[in-house]
């Protein structure tokens, strides 16, 4: 027999021992070295497991997610309201919404109080689903992901999404004082005092319960977003009206003694106030007298008055029939009888500062009452006036305060009068009854005098002066307080026949036209070189397209409506009062005021850059082509520059130049249409008619 192959034998492997050497080997270490192989044999084995469960763990959650809702798609168990909606794609979700919404506003939520209730439906207080937010709100539940979502999507758990509604306030509030009615035991009371058939009536104030209006909303709110309609037991407030019972109380004591019985005032002027009267009636006299004389041809100029009328300042003219007379104050007495008070009676309820209640007389039947006396005691107040004389100089007539009843002080009147015997009191006089234009008004318009004035001259009886005449009576009397800017414009408005403008030849786009309002222009031409010489500023001004002999040349202003307008500015201290006067054959234009001492050159250059008038043709075929008509010469333009030199008290001089161009006033011909040149307006082309054969030239006549 062979023996058994020893290890290694058959291989060709090297071995790192000599030959003949034997290694021992303990066998402790032997065991140990097994046990550890044996160790990690199980390790291995464990993570492999483990692993092998994780991947396995790991598939089944994919494959579980892949089963989880869609992109556009509702989680399973998803419910609005009480409406399932999982598990449904977009459109379907919000048809589904739409009907549930309309079947919800139809039904009913029941507001509860005490055994009392009131039933109402959701579309009654303006109802509306939020289609967009809530279908938005469903697909987004239920995608929480991860191995929680996978869970609830197996399991299909319900998942409550809230409805996205709305309620309108007005709407709701509209039911609110109806319910109030139905359901509480008892509403708050302001309380009230009013005649009935001659009878005082009172009622006290009283607390009482209203419904706490929001709290209430946010319930009905509540239920439905959840789409759970039921019972509301309604929020209540109590209210205690502000108004104090103490306070009616005292209003009725009062009004019962004024309704009570007769009631007498009187009144008695002082010997001050009487004499005042008579120097109003002297001073009245003394002008009727100076109009009269004034009135006389050739009679001394005397000085003028000028006193306020809504934001202008006019003459008062003194009359020429007989002065009116200022009563002279009397002893008078009213007697209101207890059908007058019961006639005139009023109360009614205010709450600022402090609520209570106030008893008043109907003003229209105290000044029916009152009528009969009221001019034996009544002196007008007199506003302040300006007087202006012939220099230019203006001094202020000053204000006055005038007398009247004054009734907002009536019933306390008479309900002082009620404490005293017979029931007599003081009729309430405003003895300082202030004008609407006072010295103080008048004098911090700090007008001194005539500051400059400038007069142009026209034609007589030409329709333009009616139009003339017009505007300069709109304008008379302005008023231009400082630092305010003035457009001429802006304070005439549109010329108008309605408004008292006639038809009249104007400029309009370099032609000469007929329009309502025309020659206004020289009355913006007068007021320009007033203010011009004023030292005023000046910032909108517009010359005429021609040179119009009658006008300072490159010193003029043309005005139409809306443009080109007129506009200056008040940069003194004090306020520009525009006189305007004229007759037939001129006008002027003054300004007052104080314009801190300016003095004013004005200068006008020579004409220069003559240019020749443009030609315009007029056709009319009845003249002779070989012929023409000058219908207008026409005019020259040029160029002027003018300058304004503003010298000031301090010494400073401010220089302003303007360059004023006229285009000329074209050349109007009439001719045959075949003669009017191309290019020209009214150029037809056409061929001008050959000249008539004389009627002895060729081949005619007899020999």
């Amino acid at each position: 027999m062979s023996e058994p192959a020893a290890p290694g034998k058959g291989r060709h492997e090297a071995s790192p021992f000599p030959p003949g050497f034997t290694l021992a080997i303990p066998s402790a270490a032997v065991e140990s070295r097994a046990a550890e192989e044996s160790r990690k044999r199980g390790a291995g084995w464990a993570l492999t497991v483990l692993a092998s469960l994780l991947i396995a763990l790991g598939a089944a959650a994919f494959m579980v997610s892949s089963l989880g809702p869609r992109e556009g798609t509702s989680a399973a168990g998803v419910v609005a309201g009480e409406l399932d909606v999982g598990g449904r794609a977009e459109p379907d979700v919000r048809a589904a919404l739409s009907e549930y919404a309309t079947a919800l506003e139809g039904r009913e939520l029941w507001l509860t109080r005490k055994g009392k209730e009131v039933r109402v439906a959701p579309r009654d207080l303006g109802f509306q689903l939020d289609l967009d937010r809530t279908t938005a709100a469903v697909l987004a539940a239920g995608r929480e992901g991860g191995l929680a979502g996978t869970l609830r999507t197996l399991n299909r758990t319900r998942t409550d999404v809230p409805l996205s509604v709305s309620i309108d306030d007005a709407a709701t509030e509209e039911h609110v004082s109806a319910w109030e009615q139905a359901l509480l035991e008892t509403h708050p009371f302001d309380g009230s005092l009013a005649l009935r058939d001659g009878e005082l009536v009172v009622a006290p104030p009283k607390a009482g319960l209203v419904i706490e209006r929001e709290a209430l909303k946010k319930l009905i709110l509540a239920q439905l977003t959840s789409g759970k309609l039921g019972s509301i037991e309604v929020p209540v407030v109590e209210v205690v009206p502000p108004l104090e019972v103490a306070e009616i109380e005292r209003a009725a004591a009062q009004a019962r003694a004024i309704l009570e019985g007769p009631i007498t005032l009187t009144f008695a002027p002082t010997e001050e106030e009487i004499e005042l009267a008579r120097k109003e009636n002297e001073e009245a006299e003394r002008l009727h007298a100076e109009a009269q004389k004034q009135d006389k041809p050739g009679a001394p100029k005397k000085k003028k008055r000028m006193k306020r009328k809504g934001g202008r300042l006019v003459e008062d003219k003194p009359s020429l029939k007989r002065a009116a007379t200022f009563p002279i104050p009397e002893p008078v007495e009213v007697v209101f009888d207890q059908k007058d008070l019961v006639a005139a009676f009023r109360a009614r309820r205010i709450d600022d500062p402090t609520p209570r209640f106030v008893v008043e007389l109907d003003d229209a039947d105290v000044k029916r009452k009152l009528a009969p006396v009221v001019a034996k005691l009544y002196n007008a107040s007199r506003d302040a006036r300006f007087e202006i004389d012939e220099d230019g100089k203006v001094t202020i007539v000053p204000s006055r305060p005038g007398t009247r009843v004054d009734t907002s002080r009536l019933v306390d009147a008479l309900y002082k009068a009620t404490q005293q015997p017979g029931r007599r009191g003081l009729l309430p006089v405003d003895k300082n009854a202030e004008p609407k234009f006072t010295t103080g008004a008048a004098e911090a318009l700090k007008i001194k005098g005539l500051v400059s004035e400038f007069t142009t001259r026209h034609a007589c009886c030409q329709p333009r002066v009616k139009n003339i005449h017009r505007i300069c009576d709109m304008l008379d009397g302005a008023i231009v307080k400082p630092g305010d800017t003035f457009s001429v414009n802006a304070a005439v408005g549109p010329r108008t026949t309605e408004r008292g403008f006639v038809v009249a030849p104007s400029i309009g786009d370099g032609e000469m036209t007929e329009t309502p309002g025309g020659g206004v222009s020289q009355f913006a031409t007068t007021l320009y070189n007033a203010l011009f010489d004023g030292g005023y500023v000046i910032r909108e001004r517009k010359a005429h397209s021609f040179y119009f002999n009658r006008y300072p040349m490159g010193l003029e202003a043309t005005l139409s409506f809306p443009s080109p307008d007129l506009v200056f500015f008040n940069d003194t201290q004090a306020a520009l009062l525009l006189r305007c006067d004229y007759s037939q054959t001129h006008i002027r234009v003054r300004l007052f005021g104080d314009n801190g001492g300016r003095k004013i050159e004005r200068r006008v250059s020579k004409p220069f850059d003559y240019t020749d008038p443009r030609v315009e043709y007029v056709g009319n075929e009845r003249r002779d082509p070989e012929t023409e008509k000058v219908k207008d010469a026409g005019s020259h333009g040029f160029s002027v520059v003018t300058t304004r030199i503003i010298a000031l008290p301090d010494g400073t001089r401010k220089e302003e130049k303007r360059t004023v161009k006229y285009t000329g006033k074209p050349r109007l011909l009439e001719v045959h249409p075949c003669k009017i040149p191309k290019g020209a307006e009214g150029h037809t082309g056409e061929k001008c008619p050959k000249p008539p054969e004389d009627e002895d030239g060729e081949g005619g006549g007899e020999g």
